[in-house]
């Protein structure tokens, strides 16, 4: 496989990842519950039991009820964006190890910050499954830090992995 076979088959990779995140963004995250009995529970709100309902918000719900400036709460959403800034630094700065590096740590950190939302929700097992824009957007993180890795170890000399970031 050629060098630019390679660098187009990351960019489509690093681009369908992108799509996938966004999804994952729009998916729920947090829910907030108050109490309430199971027949007043109704759409768009979900019953978790032990006399609560709750209401399932995603990151892109946050930030625009949040607003820019308005709580430091909308810094903590910025965080799974990271990957599309890194993403777009990779594909206009070709061949920068500090790029490919911060690529890293972007995935990485949403990796971790997703996982963190998610086993936030283990108080009740059905709610796992009804948050599952933080458990997709984890796993994805981890998949791409496992594929860039692997990819990165792949190339046989330094020169072709900084071509190939």
């Amino acid at each position: 496989m050629s060098k630019s076979q390679v660098i187009k088959l990351k960019t489509v990779g690093r681009v369908a990842a992108l799509l996938l995140l966004l999804v994952a963004l729009m998916g729920p995250w947090f829910f907030d519950s108050h109490p309430a009995t199971e027949e007043t529970c109704s759409a768009p709100l979900v019953w978790i039991g032990n006399g609560h309902c709750a209401c399932l918000v995603s990151v892109v719900e946050l930030l625009v009820s949040v607003g820019v400036g308005q709580s430091s709460l909308w810094l903590m959403c910025l965080i799974p964006m990271l990957p599309f800034l890194s993403t777009i630094f990779l594909i206009l700065g070709r061949g920068r190890q500090t790029l490919w590096i911060f690529h890293l740590f972007a995935w990485g950190l949403t990796a971790v910050f997703s996982l963190f939302f998610y086993l936030l929700g283990i108080g009740s097992a059905d709610i796992l499954l009804r948050i599952w824009g933080a458990g997709f957007s984890s796993m994805l993180a981890v998949a791409m830090l496992a594929g860039e890795i692997w990819a990165g170890k792949r190339l046989p000399d330094r020169e072709s992995r900084l071509i190939a970031a």
